[in-house]
């Protein structure tokens, strides 16, 4: 009964995966070209002078968009920071001196916990501070091109 639990978690958890990990690698795309345009239509008011208000429109609109894409990482890095510290508190557990059936449960959590929790954008890349730093990185470049072209 334990191990089909188990298994039945294991299968949501991959059904899941699947679905938000094709919705991160959109959300992902989508929030680095949004930054890039943004970016762009930001730095080209301030050269044509549009006005106060369309600056400020480039403004709050590029805040509003990293800081969906800033969550949206911090959500996986959490969810992975969590996953790890499920792993160190079981194994801290004196699971060896448990009882058989108590232990039995203690090691399906330890082996499990070896594989890492994580959301995925199209299972290339972990959500994390570092994607939100290679998302920045990856505006910043298209917009150096955009108004070099300019």
């Amino acid at each position: 009964m334990l191990v089909e639990k188990h298994k039945r978690v294991i299968s949501f958890s991959d059904n899941m995966e699947q679905l938000f990990s094709f919705i991160a690698l959109m959300q992902v795309v989508w929030n680095t070209l949004v930054i890039c345009c943004l970016g762009f239509a930001f730095i080209m008011s301030i050269h044509n002078k549009t006005g106060v208000f369309a600056l400020m429109k480039a403004v709050f609109a590029y805040l509003a968009i990293t800081l969906e894409a800033f969550i949206i990482c911090f959500a996986g890095e959490y969810l992975s920071y969590k996953g790890k510290l499920i792993a160190s508190a079981t194994y801290g557990t004196m699971w060896y001196n448990m009882p058989s059936s108590h232990s039995k449960i203690i090691v399906f959590i330890i082996m499990r916990s070896q594989k890492r929790l994580a959301i995925t954008a199209g299972k290339m890349m972990n959500m994390s501070f570092e994607t939100f730093t290679i998302i920045m990185k990856a505006s910043a470049s298209y917009i150096s091109v955009l108004i070099a072209m300019y």
